[in-house]
């Protein structure tokens, strides 16, 4: 496993999102909120 991870990667990837994805994430990012409520951590989706 040490041999693996010890060697230089040479293969990079390049990836290309179409707007329509990014748009999505974005939206739903600032519609993601986490409620604090005594010990406990909500997550809530805003729709």
């Amino acid at each position: 496993m040490e041999n693996i991870y010890s060697e230089e990667q040479k293969i990079t990837r390049s990836f290309k999102s179409s707007r329509k994805t990014i748009d999505f994430l974005l939206s739903y990012s600032q519609s993601f909120k986490v409620v604090d409520c005594d010990n406990h951590k909500f997550e809530v989706t805003l729709n």
